[in-house]
């Protein structure tokens, strides 16, 4: 192995170890901003709400059902910290900061949410 070699093993390491430290502590952060009991709620009303409106306005149940799963998928949680993480520069590139990612997914969450709620 020369010196080349050992310098990017040593890199990696950091690396790993950086991801480590900082992955968790994130993802953690995400799931409790995303499923608190306050939120959870309101988005179990604006799906049923979503749902009952399609039906009342004459949509065949069924139909409605499909619009109301797709409507879920927008909110899937982990296309939104994929997003965030894809907008950071986060994902294949270098110079990102854990407080960036941390402060865009809350920002995408918090739009998503909007979006809805109000």
């Amino acid at each position: 192995m020369d010196m080349e070699d050992m310098d990017d093993i040593k890199e990696l390491k950091e690396v790993m170890k950086t991801l480590n430290e900082t992955v968790p502590p994130l993802i953690s952060g995400i799931i409790e901003a995303v499923y608190n009991a306050e939120d959870s709620e309101k988005l179990a009303k604006s799906t049923a709400k979503f749902y009952k409106e399609l039906v009342d306005a004459g949509m065949e149940k069924e139909h409605a059902y499909q619009l109301t799963r797709d409507f879920m998928k927008g909110r899937d949680v982990s296309s939104l910290i994929r997003e965030a993480l894809s907008s950071t520069g986060a994902l294949g590139h270098e110079g990102f900061s854990s407080d960036e990612i941390k402060k865009n997914v809350k920002n995408k969450i918090e739009d998503k949410m909007k979006e809805e709620w109000d």
